[in-house]
């Protein structure tokens, strides 16, 4: 999960200097606008994110303890731990996929070449995000897709067009059961086998030097709205009552 926003936001800052040649008055408020609801939604998803790492990370350190001496049973519930991060996930990825696949015309707009390499992962009957969150749905934490999945997804944009439906629909029906059967259950002991299998994830995936890479790609498409928008170009569009929905989770 963590590659995925991670390819969103890299996806969005290529784009950047695309905004330089945004003059259309019109064109800009709307631009500015779906930007900045993009920058809140993915900034959730990576504190969300970053905070589930945590937890896994606290959950390695316990339970190696726990194994060694058998004196803190407590990790063996770090399942439960995640619950409501997970269900808080849940919610972040299924506003991007909104904001990404229905009023994409900002990423179009900036970076037409990364929006059409996202698109099998977000757009269609069969992608990507939509596996992710039947799985997180169903009571787990997926830890797919890695960045060879994603590769493979994007590269789909290459195939023709009249066969791309049928081409996804294969790479899913291949991908999704693998991507079931690495996710983590939040509904029973997570014991030893568990215990490593969340070790060789942290060190073979590193998703605590991904958040860094999503964190500072954030903070550039931060500093970038400031750059090319006012404040009027987003009120104008999304109004103070949609903003109040995001604004706590903005990066300090």
């Amino acid at each position: 999960m963590v590659e995925l926003i991670r390819t969103l936001v890299e996806a969005l800052t290529q784009g950047l200097p695309g905004l330089r040649g945004i003059r259309e008055e019109k064109r800009r408020h709307k631009l500015g606008a779906e930007l900045f609801l993009l920058y809140v939604r993915l900034n959730e998803a990576m504190l969300t994110a970053d905070h589930i790492v945590q937890s896994l990370e606290t959950y390695t350190q316990r339970m190696g303890g726990h194994i060694e001496h058998g004196n803190d049973r407590y990790a063996l519930t770090a399942g439960n731990w995640i619950v409501g991060d997970v269900q808080k996930q849940i919610v972040n990825l299924t506003r991007i996929s909104g904001l990404m696949s229905q009023r994409g015309a900002a990423l179009q707009i900036i970076n037409p070449d990364a929006y059409n390499a996202l698109h099998p992962l977000l757009s269609g009957k069969f992608n990507g995000l939509r596996v992710l969150l039947e799985i997180m749905r169903s009571g787990a934490l997926p830890l797919a897709p890695t960045q060879d999945d994603i590769a493979r997804a994007t590269a789909s944009e290459s195939v023709p067009w009249h066969n791309r439906q049928h081409h996804m629909m294969r790479l899913m029906q291949e991908l999704s059961p693998r991507w079931r059967e690495s996710a983590l259950t939040t509904s029973s002991a997570w014991g030893p086998s568990t215990y490593d299998y969340v070790v060789q994830y942290l060190q073979e995936r590193k998703p605590r030097e991904q958040l860094t890479e999503i964190r500072d790609a954030l903070e550039m498409l931060r500093a970038a709205l400031e750059e090319h928008f006012t404040i009027a170009d987003v009120l104008l569009e999304v109004g103070d009552s949609r903003m109040g929905t995001g604004s706590a989770g903005f990066i300090d």
